[in-house]
């Protein structure tokens, strides 16, 4: 068997076409008004392939960034830390609300 790669392009090239090429090109192009005609007609924000329906990547991403706002705004909401029942203003007290030690932990 041979290895070498220009030599077995020099034998293909020697052979005759073993079928005519001439008419691939509209063969091909048929093929895909054929696909096209009776297929889901895509949005520019939709992509069709063998049927199955896929967003572009503009339409993930915008829905990737909306989702992660989503769960900021849920975790900001729900996270929060309950407010403290002691005077605002009890700076010396064990329970400050702004004492450095408070905020810091």
């Amino acid at each position: 068997m041979k290895k070498d790669i220009d030599a077995l392009i020099n034998d293909l090239k020697s052979e005759p076409l073993n079928r005519d090429l001439s008419s691939l090109e509209a063969e091909v192009w048929e093929q895909i008004d054929a696909r096209n005609s009776t297929g889901f007609v895509g949005t520019p924000a939709a992509v069709t392939t063998n049927g199955r329906f896929f967003a572009t990547p503009a339409v993930s991403r915008t829905a990737a960034v909306a989702l992660a706002i989503a769960i900021g705004l849920v975790v900001g909401l729900f996270g929060a830390p309950a407010p403290s029942s002691s005077g605002d203003l009890s700076v010396f007290s064990v329970d400050a609300p702004y004492a450095p030690s408070g905020i810091l932990g």
